[in-house]
């Protein structure tokens, strides 16, 4: 998959955490997929570390009248 676009990201919750957004292109499948992306700091014990998450959060078909206008140009 090839990343057509990418959010900037934002503050989360909590102090150490943000999120942005992916949209990928299956040139396969002929679909773009909307991937939540979010990292955050936690304490084990001993240090400090980063957790990444991904999460496909939609999927539009090439030709979805659903997508959104603006991500037509990044196609």
């Amino acid at each position: 998959m090839k990343t057509v676009y990418t959010t900037n990201s934002y503050k989360g919750y909590h102090k150490h955490d943000s999120y942005n957004y992916k949209y990928n292109l299956d040139e396969d499948n002929k679909e773009i997929h909307k991937v939540k992306c979010s990292r955050f700091k936690f304490f084990d014990g001993h240090e400090n570390n980063w957790e990444t998450d991904e999460k496909v959060v939609d999927t539009w078909k090439i030709d979805d009248p659903s997508m959104p206008d603006w991500l037509h140009k990044y196609i």
